[in-house]
C-alpha cells in the first residue's frame, strides 16, 4: 500500500501502480493529437489517480478546516472562561451589595428603635414629619416640654426646700418647748 504524500511503501511489497503514480509525466496534459483508444487497465489507472488526487486535495482542505476549527474552539473556550469569571464576579458583587443592604437595614432598625425610645412614639408614625414645618412644630413642642420640666423641677426643689425648712423649724420648736 502506498503512503499518500510520500514516496515510501507502507507494506514491504511494491505494487504495479507505484512506478506509474510517481512518473512525472503521468499527470501532465497529453499533447493534442489523434485520439487513441485506451485499454481498460489504463482507464482504471487514470480514474484511480484522479480520485486519489481529489482525495489528497480534500484531505488537505479538511486539515485546513480542522486547524481553523481548532482555533475557533480555543477562542470559544477563552470566551467561556471570561464569561464564567465575569459571572462569578457579578455574583460576588451582588452578594456583597445584598449583605451591605441587610447591614444598613439592621442599623436603621436599631436607630428607629432608639429614636422611638427617645421620642416615646412606640408605633413609629413618621408620616407626620414630611415637611420642615412639621419638624419645626415638633421641635417647638419638645422645647416647650423641656421648659415645663425645668419649671416643674424648680418648683419641686423649692417645695423640698420649704418642707425641709418647716421641718427644721418644727424640730427647733419641739426642742425648745421640751
Amino acid at each position: 500500500m502506498q503512503d499518500i504524500g510520500g514516496d515510501r511503501v507502507a507494506s514491504g511489497r511494491p505494487t504495479a501502480l507505484q512506478p506509474y503514480l510517481f512518473d512525472v509525466g503521468v499527470l501532465d496534459r497529453a499533447p493534442s493529437g489523434p485520439a487513441v483508444q485506451l485499454i481498460a487497465r489504463d482507464t482504471f489507472v487514470a480514474d484511480t489517480s484522479i480520485r486519489l488526487d481529489q482525495l489528497v486535495i480534500e484531505v488537505k482542505a479538511f486539515g485546513r478546516e480542522l486547524s481553523l476549527l481548532k482555533g475557533d474552539i480555543a477562542e470559544l473556550r477563552d470566551e467561556a472562561a471570561r464569561n464564567y469569571r465575569f459571572s462569578t464576579f457579578q455574583d460576588r458583587e451582588h452578594r456583597a451589595a445584598f449583605s451591605r443592604l441587610e447591614d444598613l437595614a439592621r442599623k436603621l432598625e436599631v436607630l428607629k428603635g432608639r429614636f422611638n425610645a427617645i421620642d416615646g412614639n412606640p408605633r413609629g408614625d413618621y408620616q407626620s414629619y414630611r415637611s420642615l414645618e412639621d419638624v419645626s412644630r415638633r421641635l417647638t413642642e419638645l422645647g416647650n416640654l423641656e421648659r415645663d420640666f425645668r419649671s416643674a423641677s424648680l418648683k419641686v426643689k423649692l417645695s423640698a426646700g420649704l418642707f425641709c425648712a418647716s421641718m427644721i423649724a418644727w424640730m427647733a420648736m419641739l426642742l425648745m418647748g421640751a
